[in-house]
């Protein structure tokens, strides 16, 4: 019996979040096995194509890859799964899912939610952005001249990007190329930093990258020669040789302003395979992880840094709350503010706000976890860590997707092939008796 036809189109086995993203759904729906499944890769932004076909070894990620459309497809699919943001969604199935990680800030835009209208349903990566995008209002002028509200009609669920728990865990496993990476460091506490730094100005990126190194400047200027370190896994679109300089350069000039006896800031710049990055999560120089990021439409690698059993240092909003449960999470206080000017774009709005960390809070618990290394707080991660493991997991991933596809996506008739019986010759005698007979 055939399937129903399913189209995914996302950028599968691209080099970024929304890639890896949409590599991991791609890979469920096609564990669900209730859809004959094809993809059609798209880009994101100027990131680069992640793999080539001829290096694959994973056998999902080959399977992914046979199911690749190479050629304009006959039918309209039943079942059609975009993964962006809101504003590119369209209809090409008989019913259409939006899959997205939605908005950092406090604001959607109208083409957002006008994106959400045009689907049968969005499935959203963290209740904060569904719940932005479900708050949000906006007036439109008409042709006429009349104003008239948008706000979302359509459906929303949530559901998660779990973490694939064969890979990221707690381990004492050690990896070569990691540890010849760290092999410099030579103090034996570090804190680690994993994101992209986008908007190459300082003080104005989304992470708010400067801040955090300005941040840790502060706390650790002093002639005392027992420090920590922080460790910066960084960079921009790309892994240039150009994106690299000017990412030191910035550091330098956050630096540079300080008199005294700062602590050591370092830059991983580079690809690191999946294994690497935990083995980065677990090695034994790294003792905590931190981010002083403004917002998150979920924040993956930070699920991936609880795996460790290490604290994690978070902002106390946004959609990272979804998997840092404040029961165990260790969150950096602060309040919403307006975004930067710098930072404003098509989907960032003027009129939105968030997340500012206060730096003076953060700084003393930097410094109290260093000095003090509180036990609480160490028992805590790794309860964290226990949590998420079950919670947060590409089987539970699985189990929240599947059930929604169950839900809400239709049954579609299908075409089964219909096969005749086949038919024997009359032999002389059943002939001679004048009667109709057929034998099968």
């Amino acid at each position: 019996m055939s399937k129903p036809l399913c189209l995914i189109s996302g950028p599968v086995f691209n080099r970024s979040g929304y890639g890896d993203w949409a590599t991991a759904v791609a890979k469920s729906i096609i564990r669900y096995d209730k859809y004959d499944v094809k993809v059609a890769p798209t880009r994101w932004g100027n990131c680069p194509s992640k793999r080539f076909f001829e290096d694959l070894t994973d056998p999902e990620d080959q399977n992914l890859a046979t199911k690749f459309l190479m050629q304009p497809l006959q039918k309209q699919p039943d079942l059609f799964v975009q993964l962006s943001i809101p504003s590119e969604f369209q209809r090409v199935g008989k019913y259409n899912i939006g899959m997205t990680a939605g908005i950092e800030t406090t604001v959607a835009s109208g083409e957002f939610l006008e994106g959400v209208n045009r689907t049968d349903l969005t499935i959203a990566l963290s209740k904060h952005s569904k719940d932005i995008l479900k708050n949000t209002k906006m007036l439109k002028q008409t042709p006429d001249g009349k104003r008239e509200e948008i706000s979302v009609k359509k459906p929303i669920e949530v559901c998660f990007w779990g973490a694939d728990t064969r890979i990221y865990k707690k381990t004492d496993e050690r990896v070569q190329s990691v540890d010849e990476a760290l092999s410099v460091i030579q103090e034996h506490f570090a804190y680690l930093f994993v994101g992209q730094w986008t908007h190459g100005g300082l003080f104005t990126d989304r992470k708010d990258i400067s801040n955090l190194v300005k941040t840790f400047c502060e706390a650790f200027n002093n002639n005392n020669s027992n420090k920590p370190c922080l460790i910066l896994k960084t960079s921009g679109v790309g892994f240039s040789t150009i994106d690299r300089l000017e990412i030191l350069n910035n550091i330098n000039k956050i630096t540079s302003s300080f008199t005294g006896s700062i602590p050591n800031i370092y830059v991983l710049h580079g690809e690191l395979t999946d294994v690497e990055m935990n083995a980065l999560f677990n090695h034994p120089k790294v003792k905590a992880h931190i981010s002083f990021t403004h917002g998150e439409g979920y924040g993956h690698p930070l699920l991936l840094q609880t795996l460790s059993g290490k604290p994690v240092l978070a902002p106390a909003w946004s959609g990272h709350l979804d998997f840092m449960n404040p029961k165990y999470a260790t969150l950096l206080q602060g309040q919403l503010v307006d975004v930067d000017k710098k930072s404003v774009n098509q989907w960032i709005l003027k009129e939105s706000k968030w997340f500012k960390v206060s730096y003076g809070l953060a700084e003393s618990k930097i410094k109290e976890i260093f000095h003090n290394k509180p036990k609480k707080i160490c028992e805590n991660a790794e309860l964290l860590r226990q949590e998420n493991v079950e919670k947060f997991s590409m089987d539970a991933m699985d189990k929240r997707l599947w059930n929604i596809l169950d839900q809400y996506v239709p049954k579609f008739a299908v075409e089964n092939e219909f096969v005749l019986p086949k038919f024997n010759m009359l032999n002389s005698a059943d002939a001679s008796s004048g009667l109709p007979t057929l034998k099968i």
